[in-house]
């Protein structure tokens, strides 16, 4: 009977982690939050799945779910002088849709840590990237040691999630040239408002020549391409032509001079640059960086 009941169990495990009822680590075991001196779980463990998100996070769950949310366990610590610190963290079906709501949410100017792929420290907030998992900290009455804090518990949860994996290496392919840094972004859906832009990385430039952003789009293949470009012509009514793997400079109601490259199954664009020059030479740049992120 006792080994009938083990594999009742286990089988319960194996359920739970195959349809998000558990956190897991990278090797497959249910992730277990961080023991750490001086605190303690004041709380049992919470988890959310994406029926579920909206009783957590109501205003911000849509955003979250757009992006591929799978499932969240929360846990809070707190001390002898009665200071908390609340661990969120967020699993998402790939590296790339938790890069995506971490773009969203984190801010160019914050201070910038090496914990996981990358994480940033604002006001008793710390959130951290890494692989499928988006880990967020909070603190409450730490007083001067807030970010002291959060640092540890940090790199405990991050340590225990034992997951691996910097940012996208597509990010790589933005010239450094004027970027603003850590403005890179992953838009899954409806790019610039259009529902056949599917998704698109994006970086924002800042040089005396003005501002302008480069987007990059993967199609999977050339003939994703061909009707992205195509309907592209179509929605803003450009003179009727066959979509063709070239450049095009468009002229477009809601965002102005937009330049396109469709190059295998990528489209490579800029916006917002008026100099004809810059828009040939970035281009230029970002299809050639491209080649040697593949």
């Amino acid at each position: 009977m006792k080994r009938k009941g083990t594999v009742i169990v286990l089988v319960s495990l194996t359920f739970l982690w195959l349809f998000g009822g558990l956190a897991c680590a990278s090797d497959g075991r249910p992730f277990v939050f961080p023991e750490i001196a001086g605190w303690k779980q004041s709380e049992e463990t919470q988890t959310f799945t994406p029926k579920t998100l909206y009783e957590y996070i109501d205003g911000a769950a849509d955003l979250y779910l757009a992006y591929e949310f799978q499932e969240l366990v929360v846990a809070e610590y707190v001390n002898d002088k009665k200071a908390s610190v609340t661990v969120e963290i967020y699993r998402h079906k790939s590296p790339k849709d938790a890069f995506g709501i971490y773009g969203q949410e984190r801010s160019a100017d914050a201070e910038y840590l090496s914990i996981g792929a990358q994480a940033y420290l604002g006001q008793n907030i710390l959130n951290s990237l890494l692989g499928r998992y988006y880990v967020k900290l909070s603190c409450y009455d730490t007083g001067s040691e807030g970010a002291e804090v959060l640092q540890l518990f940090a790199k405990k949860v991050v340590e225990n999630l034992g997951e691996e994996g910097g940012l996208p290496s597509i990010l790589g392919a933005f010239p450094a040239e004027g970027k603003v840094k850590n403005s890179e972004k992953f838009i899954l859906k409806n790019f610039l408002g259009y529902s056949f832009f599917s998704s698109a990385f994006t970086a924002d430039y800042d040089l005396s020549a003005g501002n302008f952003k480069l987007f990059l789009m993967e199609c999977g293949e050339r003939d994703g391409c061909r009707n992205v470009v195509q309907s592209y012509l179509r929605q803003i009514k450009a003179p009727e032509q066959e979509a063709a793997e070239k450049r095009y400079t468009l002229s477009d109601p809601h965002h102005g001079v937009v330049d396109i490259v469709w190059k295998g199954d990528v489209i490579l664009g800029i916006l917002d640059a008026k100099d004809g020059d810059l828009r040939t030479r970035y281009l230029k740049l970002l299809g050639e960086r491209l080649e040697k992120t593949k």
